[in-house]
């Protein structure tokens, strides 16, 4: 009897074992937090346009008009949207490299304004929104599209200067989201992409 009851716990455990096993793979096997594909790319379309909206509160609050503006290193925008040649890997590719490069500047503005002892927490807090972003990005596209190299920025001597730079950063930033967010409104909606389910 006492050999007959061992038996059979020691298969209740055996069976426990493989229960657990089984539920741990399926826990593990779930799907991202990202998805991807057409899904993905709505996603995107909502964090730029909130994104969007954070930047342009910043540069009504910094108020500065016609100034000079002389950081070469920011990306180049490129907003004429012509629908029938947007590309899903090309579109996400420039996005990711553009993000990356916002996030590199708002980094070295960050820093500069601690050394100034200046409120940097609406620079962090938008270097992070734009640090999740890019990884969502990354997600649909698999990898990063090339090893990015960043340039060397230039000396930032004065408050003013400082000030100029961060708001620079911002105006294009705004601009930057604003062509990206078009661009992927087009093509989460271009249900003829093979790339796009």
């Amino acid at each position: 009897m006492f050999v007959f009851m061992l038996t059979v716990s020691l298969d209740c455990i055996f069976l426990l074992i493989v229960l657990m096993t089984c539920v741990e793979l399926v826990v593990t096997a779930r799907p991202a937090n990202v998805p991807r594909g057409k899904n993905g790319l709505k996603t995107l379309d909502q964090d730029l346009r909130s994104l969007f909206k954070i930047v342009s509160e910043e540069r009504q609050r910094n108020n500065l008009k016609d100034f000079e503006q002389s950081l070469t290193s920011l990306p180049p925008l490129n907003c004429g949207i012509d629908q029938k040649s947007l590309e899903v890997s090309s579109t996400l590719a420039q996005l990711y490299s553009g993000l990356k490069s916002y996030k590199f500047h708002l980094d070295w503005i960050q820093q500069k304004q601690d050394e100034a002892g200046s409120d940097y927490s609406m620079t962090k807090k938008i270097g992070c929104q734009i640090q999740t972003i890019s990884n969502k990005v990354l997600k649909q596209i698999g990898a990063p599209p090339s090893e990015l190299v960043h340039p060397s920025l230039p000396p930032l001597k004065t408050a003013w200067s400082l000030f100029q730079a961060n708001a620079e950063i911002y105006d294009k930033l705004y601009f930057f989201c604003h062509c990206y967010f078009r661009a992927l409104r087009v093509i989460s909606y271009d249900t003829s992409s093979p790339q796009v389910r």
